[in-house]
């Protein structure tokens, strides 16, 4: 009985002592809790957005070529025996380390050369995290971007990783015993698109004049055009290649080209349409004519980007009819 008595007491201080927590706690004023909460969650989403940042996912084309996929655009991995060569770096310098070290277990040496497809920042931003001095091509209007529209992240020690090669519309390279050719094939997506043709491994990289099964980010402010895409498209595939890496989405061929192309043909004519019979843009992005977006996503990094279906309607209705103002 006395053992009884003893845990039935201790039951009571522990109750007792529940109680007593429970309202120190009952006292705490509600912003307390708001702030916790809060704490709280932007720790755990932190935590989310460094660890999606840092994943890169492999995929192997040939015996020297890689695609990392990743926090923004596709990035392509050469093996040569000069070193690596790196197509597009994706979106933080945190990225470009994490290319660089994957370069190195991929090809077992260091990356020697940096190409740029375009100037969004999801394919540059990562070149920071390369030594300065490497070298980094892309196109003339490319390096004219950069300096002209991104020109607050290309200052102090990142710009030593802006392309210090440029070119108007074709270069090609040697390089450790691949050939590389690099070519502008003409407006898009923006204007100064380049593409990579590695021609020993019979692949090409797109860079974003190509989105595989994603709606397509159109630039018209720096040169992009829905009108002129189909005819560079054309230019691309008039090239010499098999498959195809896109700026976005999983790895294609001709076929996938040809399909993109005939969405973008669709677009164009909607846009015209439009123009020519002065429709508003809330009528055009609501129109049912655009069919050649079957199986289309918005991409997605954590958070919508806003790349959808009513996006690239209203950019075509703001090219043909004159609704935008190119960024210089």
């Amino acid at each position: 009985m006395q053992g009884l008595a003893h845990i039935q007491i201790n039951k009571q201080g522990t109750v007792a002592l529940c109680l007593r927590q429970w309202e120190g706690y009952a006292q705490m004023k509600k912003w307390q809790w708001v702030l916790l909460v809060l704490g709280s969650i932007v720790i755990a989403a932190a935590g989310y957005v460094y660890v999606q940042v840092r994943a890169l996912d492999v995929e192997r084309l040939s015996d020297d070529l890689f695609v990392l996929r990743g926090f923004g655009g596709n990035t392509a991995v050469l093996r040569t025996d000069a070193g690596a060569v790196i197509v597009d770096t994706m979106t933080f310098t945190l990225q470009g380390a994490r290319i660089r070290e994957e370069a190195r277990r991929l090809t077992g040496s260091e990356p020697v050369l940096l190409i740029n497809t375009h100037y969004h920042l999801d394919h540059t931003h990562g070149n920071p995290a390369f030594d300065a001095g490497i070298r980094v091509i892309a196109t003339d209007r490319t390096l004219s971007h950069l300096k002209a529209l991104d020109a607050d992240f290309w200052s102090g020690d990142a710009a030593q990783l802006m392309p210090n090669e440029t070119f108007a519309d074709s270069q090609t390279l040697t390089i450790g015993g691949k050939t590389l050719e690099l070519v502008h094939p003409g407006r898009g997506h923006t204007d100064g698109d380049l593409v990579v043709v590695f021609t020993d491994d019979g692949v090409i990289h797109m860079g974003d004049l190509l989105f595989a099964g994603h709606y397509p980010n159109i630039d018209l402010e720096a040169g992009g055009t829905v009108q002129g895409w189909p005819a560079t498209l054309d230019r691309v595939t008039a090239l010499t290649f098999d498959r195809a890496i896109p700026g976005h989405g999983p790895t294609t061929d001709r076929a996938g080209i040809a399909q993109f192309r005939r969405f973008l043909s669709q677009l164009g004519e909607i846009g015209r349409q439009a123009a020519a019979e002065g429709a508003s843009l809330e009528a055009t992005m609501a129109t049912d004519k655009l069919t050649e977006d079957t199986g289309y996503e918005a991409i997605t990094y954590i958070v919508p980007l806003g790349l959808d279906r009513e996006f690239v309607l209203g950019r075509a209705w703001e090219e043909a009819t004159g609704n935008f103002e190119l960024a210089d």
